[in-house]
């Protein structure tokens, strides 16, 4: 990639959360001798109004060893118009129909040389600093730290990342050590082109990946450092089909347990199964307003009698809390 000495002028306004630390780059002596080369993917589709503000974040960050590939699936917003201002500081950019997210993250590892990869979405930002913090890195296959979310006028939880292994991540619906959130999380990319990503799955094909990742490739690394701001707007694909998540989670933990290689994680696959069925029980019972409370309250009590392990998971908490409590007149 040909270093340039400063940026373009935007073409459109700064869309940034609420204090953004702006730029962060180590000083000489702080920076490794030999940074590896990193791989950032941004795929995109008519995310013009957030384009430019993801691409900057990358490229600001001053790292010298950036691999980074924009796949844009044939928007018609002005995207393309982005991506020519800034094509001489991307290693590739390419417009073009495509079948969503997992088609444009495989054409981006397909153009990957990097020694480590990870995608920001065409609405998130990469964290000022975060590629140098990836390039101290060693001897471990994954990498973790946290990620801010944030919308338009506030700040919204920071998520670290911790306990990622196969198991904790196969008993996400049940009870689990684990946290995580796509954006702070970085691949070997030899590892990751081993292990595959599934063009099959939409919504979870990122805990699919992790879970068959980890159970290869276990040596994970953890950080403090706010790696990447996630974006929480009304589009969001994670708040618009909470449902297709809850659905695409159910068959990637059923497709689990016909994979032999995985036959350790299929005990907790099936309570985890077990788990995402009580969750939709304990939604319908939230819902169903046609019955009085005290007869959903003993519905609940009753089905969770015959769930295993219902009263170790949260949900089970937060509706008996909202049968609870008073109604507002």
């Amino acid at each position: 990639m040909t270093s340039r000495p400063e940026l373009p002028a935007r073409l459109t306004p700064a869309r940034l959360p609420p204090h953004w630390p702006g730029i962060a780059i180590p000083s000489a002596a702080a920076r490794p001798a030999d940074p590896p080369r990193i791989t950032v993917v941004t795929p995109s589709y008519n995310q013009a109004a957030f384009l430019e503000s993801t691409i900057r974040s990358v490229l600001e960050q001053g790292y010298p060893a950036l691999d980074y590939h924009v796949i844009d699936g044939g928007s018609t917003d002005g995207s393309v118009d982005i991506l020519r201002h800034y094509a001489p500081w991307l290693t590739s950019w390419v417009t073009e129909r495509d079948r969503g997210q997992v088609d444009a993250l495989l054409k981006g590892l397909a153009r990957a040389d990097g020694e480590w990869f990870n995608w920001i979405n065409s609405d998130d930002l990469l964290a000022p600093g975060a590629l140098w913090e990836v390039a101290r890195v060693r001897d471990s296959d994954l990498f973790g730290g946290c990620t801010q979310n944030f919308s338009e006028h506030r700040l919204d939880r920071l998520r670290a990342s911790r306990a990622l292994t196969a198991r904790d991540l196969v008993r996400l619906p049940i009870e689990s050590r684990t946290r995580w959130h796509q954006p702070g999380i970085w691949y070997r990319t030899a590892a990751l082109r081993e292990t595959g990503i599934d063009a099959t799955l939409h919504y979870r094909f990122d805990l699919d990946l992790l879970i068959r990742y980890t159970q290869r490739f276990p040596r994970v690394q953890y950080s403090d450092r706010t790696l990447a701001w996630f974006r929480l707007h009304g589009a969001s694909k994670s708040l618009a089909d909470a449902e297709r998540f809850s659905d695409e989670h159910q068959a990637l933990l059923t497709r689990l347990l016909d994979d032999s290689a995985l036959q350790t994680l299929h005990a907790d696959a099936r309570a985890a199964l077990a788990a995402l069925q009580w969750r939709k029980t304990l939604r319908a019972l939230q819902d169903d307003h046609s019955r009085p409370r005290a007869s959903r309250l003993l519905a609940l009590w009753r089905a969770a009698r015959q769930v295993p392990g219902a009263w170790r998971i949260n949900a089970t908490y937060d509706t008996l809390g909202r049968l609870l409590r008073p109604r507002r007149r």
